[in-house]
């Protein structure tokens, strides 16, 4: 399963991006002891899933060429990357999946492909968002709005240092992908501005993209 999902992974990104994906359950790294303290206090679950994602992450950066490294978590929760590497690390459906590369930063999520309960709607998608989707599975489709946001919120982060909220940016599902849209001036971003991702739907996943 793995190995299918870091080559669609791979297509999400451009050239010279590393990533990596990793079932939680089979993750026997622990977190380096400079990471560790950020999940000290975790339930078990969540302390599995940050250690998969940093094993994901360090995966990453070998294959990039980098030396295995600590990537302890920032004040807001968010990775701090060796210097001179922007990455993005994940989990979901009990997969961690990890994207580094050197360059502008980038957004990563994955999520499992099931519909997303109509009372959760409203707080991801404005009534715009929601009327735009197909009315067959919209569930489902505001499941893989949720994913693009995500994915753009974790690219932004480093330009802007902005927590946002799932009304900061509109989405748009193409064909290829999704093309998110700020709502309002957000940092170096103006409103308007747009930017393009990608997103697959693979063995029951939806794993999306975005680079800056």
């Amino acid at each position: 399963m793995t190995s299918a999902t870091e080559e669609a992974l791979a297509g999400l990104f451009p050239p010279g991006t590393a990533v990596a994906a990793l079932v939680i359950a089979d993750n026997r790294a622990p977190p380096h002891p400079a990471e560790a303290a950020a999940v000290a206090s975790a339930i078990p679950r969540r302390q599995a899933e940050f250690a998969a994602g940093r094993a994901a992450a360090r995966a990453a950066l070998s294959a990039l060429g980098h030396a295995p490294a600590a990537i302890p978590a920032g004040p807001q929760r968010q990775p701090l990357w060796p210097p001179g590497i922007s990455g993005s690390i994940a989990h979901g459906a009990g997969v961690a999946v990890a994207a580094v590369r050197r360059g502008s930063p980038l957004g990563i999520d994955i999520e499992p492909d099931a519909a997303l309960e109509p009372d959760l709607w409203p707080l991801i998608c404005s009534p715009a968002e929601t009327a735009a989707l197909p009315v067959a599975h919209r569930g489902a489709y505001v499941r893989q709005v949720f994913s693009a946001k995500e994915a753009v919120f974790k690219a932004q982060y480093p330009v802007t240092g902005a927590m946002l909220g799932f009304d900061a940016v509109t989405v748009r599902l193409t064909e290829a992908g999704f093309v998110a849209r700020f709502a309002r001036n957000t940092g170096s971003f103006a409103a308007g501005h747009e930017v393009l991702g990608r997103l697959l739907r693979r063995q029951g996943l939806i794993l999306t993209g975005v680079a800056l």
